[in-house]
């Protein structure tokens, strides 16, 4: 299930591409959106209970980065988590170079731990899902992420090799609860994902968009 350095190699082939090499390949590639679109309908049909929205924010067509001066885009793209506790997780397309791999954790982290939570969560049902639009995923984290004592050891964000062999980095950010504090506990230690998970892109076509 590995996807190594997909933010790095991506980074290397802008510097390296002409502007219209960049047009070129993205006509062809999958793009930010349809990768979004299968996080979006996995986390929907996952029902979790601690998730009460999900929605999409951002206009950019492509991953921002590696920064203002060389990102294709002003702007970020993503998907937003709202949770029960009042606390948010952002979900974004970057190119940021030198992200490393993550294991899987052997249990869900805590909400005191929104970002790694939410990513280890979507990990989760793509493993469940194992849709034919990725052909691998890997939990990852940007080298200085994560508490002081054990930095790039949490997973931030998740590398992902698409079926065309385009590479996607989303990364994680998330706020803490707006209102009282997160749980210090598991709060739904009976969720089970269901079944529709595994139905749920079976409508969504493998093929990438017409260009516009």
């Amino acid at each position: 299930m590995a996807a190594r350095d997909a933010g790095e190699v991506t980074a290397r082939q802008l510097d390296s591409l002409t502007d219209s090499e960049q047009a070129k390949r993205s006509e062809h590639s999958m793009q930010l959106a349809q990768v979004l679109d299968v996080v979006e309908r996995l986390l929907v049909a996952a029902e979790h209970p601690e998730i009460v929205k999900v929605e999409r924010y951002g206009t950019a067509t492509e991953p921002w980065g590696p920064d203002a001066a060389r990102s294709r885009t002003t702007t970020i793209s993503g998907l937003k988590a709202t949770f029960t506790s009042t606390s948010t997780a952002l979900l974004n397309g970057r190119i940021l170079p030198g992200v490393v791999d993550v294991p899987m954790p052997a249990e869900l982290p805590l909400p005191t731990l929104r970002a790694p939570r939410f990513a280890t969560f979507v990990a989760q049902l793509l493993n469940v899902a194992r849709p034919k639009q990725f052909t691998s995923w890997q939990l990852v984290s940007p080298p200085a992420m994560g508490p002081a004592d054990r930095p790039g050891t949490l997973p931030y964000g998740i590398s992902i090799s698409c079926a065309d062999g385009t590479k996607m980095l989303l990364l994680c950010q998330a706020t803490g609860a707006m209102v009282g504090k997160e749980p210090e506990e598991e709060p739904f230690p009976g969720y089970v994902i269901p079944e529709g998970v595994k139905t749920c892109l079976q409508e969504v076509s493998a093929q990438p968009a017409a260009p516009a």
